[in-house]
């Protein structure tokens, strides 16, 4: 059958044969009797409609009739192309028709065939055009298609996919593998039964009844892929899942990390290809081939790919036998990725990650450079890159900004900031988090420390109403992060009221950031200069993302960050070396009802980091047993 899966935009150039002795009739058609014209005109025709024939759903309808033999012709071409998997074709006639008598003429076709993956066949066949009554025709032979074919052999193609390169982490050690995978799925129709779609739900989370509906809408005999899995889960599903109706499986390799979660949001996942996948893979690429389709793994498809090779043999019609190769392309093996992550520390930040009930990310970078080492989303696997892509209110993590703006505006580490239970703005009454009880007079050192919203809050006046934004800009929260994934640089828009600025002083109201960038923040006062994020070297931007902050400020703020951990709201963090922390709970509206994420940022040594556990109660008490569990997994 024609294969229908390509989408191509065919252009061709027919050079049309001129032959200066030849004369029209009198209406101005060819003159049958004039042998080279009536030759070269049929000719033309039949290159024209083959042309037609191997376009994308196209039928070899039109070139068969302008054979002696349209029933045999016509499914030969169509077979012919079928077995080349060609995408595109130009036929062009050369030169002008050798005749050897009134009824026999021979022109050659030089003909260039894309083959779907693999690249472009050329070659030459003579097409022979003979007069039958008053017409001419072309004749009906293989040969015409490709020299050698005659009425029994065939062409057979043979692609060959390189394996496909790793990933690497930032000592080159390989993070993604090629492994084993079974192809999970279901005969088409109504083999499969209820027992079998309840299974795929309960035992591989697909949706048994949209599974049914693909199925029984498939032409009959055909396999329909359900999910692939490695080939070890499969061993143990084995054994329940094997023996029921309708379940076929079929063997394969894919790109892997060493676990289903590791890195996954990252890294990336494989697939086979679709349509937006298959367009991103290149003309390369095949509708069977496995391709990225998340992740670096989609984001460097082309790169870690490489390029497939082929040939394509003519084989005898009755042994099968190869009588020659016609075609030979061969492949390019893929380049591997180097990526700045860690595998220790990231598998330290996914088993931190492991302990956690609800939905949480961790973030790790290194603070001198910006460099990217771990990122976990957890506790199950998800494509979701939380914590890239997230766009969370930042709470109280966020009054390190606020800190280094007040900095600015002129007050000191002991400058006076009242800690009350409520502060009215403009009619908006501001409150701390449950725990914190009202203390008074105090410095900003113990406002930060103690993550008091009503002492920040009465500074408002002191800031400009661009001051946050500013502040924000320093470390580098704002800016487009440029990565080769998909990721959010945080949003401090400049306040439309006080009210919304007093809300920005605490993380909340429209500042918005990626636990990425809240680690980012960390490390700038790591530092003293906000980095860029680089994940990729060589691909993603590099170096400073702002000035450096001013000196003083960068010292208030490391005092600010360990004494919070010595004897602040981060104190769960002690006793993990030098540790610096800001603890946060934000706000969230979800479904009509207020929830908290809690939040922590900070580094220790060269290595800065963000957790944010949503729904948790508060920074304290639920990101900070993952950042500990974390901190204690490296040195």
């Amino acid at each position: 059958m024609k294969r229908t899966t390509a989408i191509v935009c065919l252009s061709s150039l027919l050079i049309t044969a001129g032959c200066s002795d030849s004369k029209s009739g009198s209406d101005g058609k060819p003159d049958p009797n004039d042998e080279k014209q009536a030759s070269a005109e049929v000719v033309q025709k039949f290159a024209a409609a083959w042309i037609a024939a191997w376009a994308p759903d196209g039928k070899p309808d039109a070139a068969a009739a302008l054979t002696d033999s349209p029933t045999t012709f016509g499914k030969r071409l169509d077979d012919v192309d079928t077995a080349l998997v060609a995408s595109t074709v130009k036929v062009t006639p050369q030169g002008e028709p050798n005749c050897t008598d009134g009824s026999t003429c021979t022109q050659e076709l030089a003909v260039e065939a894309v083959l779907r993956g693999i690249g472009t066949m050329k070659w030459t066949s003579t097409a022979t055009a003979v007069k039958v009554a008053d017409a001419w025709k072309i004749k009906a032979s293989g040969d015409t298609i490709y020299p050698g074919l005659g009425d029994a052999n065939y062409l057979k193609r043979v692609r060959a996919v390189p394996a496909r390169a790793s990933i690497l982490d930032r000592n080159g050690t390989a993070l993604t593998t090629n492994q084993p995978v079974v192809i999970v799925g279901v005969a088409s129709g109504n083999v499969a039964t209820a027992a079998t779609y309840a299974a795929f739900t309960k035992n591989l989370d697909v949706d048994g009844k949209k599974l049914a509906a693909r199925a029984k809408a498939s032409p009959a005999g055909q396999f329909v892929d359900a999910i692939t899995i490695r080939a070890a889960e499969w061993e143990r599903l084995r054994p329940t899942m094997g023996k029921l109706p309708g379940v076929l499986t079929m063997g394969g390799t894919q790109s892997l990390a060493e676990s289903s979660s590791f890195a996954r949001s990252v890294l990336g996942t494989m697939g086979t290809a679709t349509a937006e996948t298959l367009k991103n893979a290149g003309p390369m690429a095949s509708a069977q081939d496995q391709v990225g389709a998340t992740g670096l793994q989609y984001a460097f498809q082309q790169q870690l790919a490489g390029t497939p090779g082929g040939t394509v043999t003519l084989r005898d019609g009755k042994t099968k036998m190869t009588i020659k190769v016609v075609y030979q392309q061969k492949g390019t093996v893929g380049k591997p990725v180097k990526t700045t992550l860690d595998r220790n520390l990231q598998r330290a930040a996914e088993a931190a990650l492991a302990t956690s009930k609800l939905p949480a990310s961790l973030v790790a970078v290194q603070a001198s450079t910006g460099q990217i080492l771990a990122v976990g989303n957890g506790p199950t696997a998800t494509n979701y890159n939380r914590a890239f892509q997230g766009r969370y209110a930042p709470g109280s993590t966020f009054k390190i900004v606020t800190s280094a703006a007040l900095l600015g505006s002129g007050e000191t580490a002991n400058s006076t900031l009242p800690c009350t239970n409520t502060i009215n703005v403009f009619g908006k009454s501001f409150k701390n988090y449950d725990g914190l009880a009202a203390y008074g007079a105090g410095t900003m050192q113990k406002a930060f420390i103690n993550s008091c919203n009503t002492a920040f809050i009465s500074q408002h006046g002191r800031l400009p109403a661009d001051g946050m934004t500013k502040a924000a800009a320093m470390f580098g929260v704002g800016r487009d992060l440029d990565l080769s994934i998909p990721a959010y640089g945080g949003e401090v828009p400049a306040p439309k009221d006080v009210v919304a600025e007093a809300a920005s002083m605490i993380g909340q109201g429209t500042v918005t950031a990626s636990p990425l960038q809240v680690a980012l923040i960390g490390a700038a006062v790591d530092r003293g200069t906000a980095m860029k994020p680089v994940l990729v070297p060589g691909k993603d931007a590099a170096g400073p993302a702002a000035s450096p902050l001013p000196a003083a400020t960068v010292a208030a703020l490391r005092t600010f960050m360990r004494a919070n951990v010595t004897g602040g709201t981060a104190r769960v963090l002690a006793g993990n070396g030098a540790v610096a922390a800001k603890t946060g709970t934000a706000e969230v509206v979800q479904n009509g009802k207020v929830v908290t994420n809690g939040w922590m940022v900070g580094y220790r040594g060269d290595v800065a980091f963000a957790v944010i556990v949503e729904g948790g109660a508060s920074g304290a008490k639920a990101a900070g047993p993952i950042l500990k569990n974390f901190l204690t997994r490296f040195k």
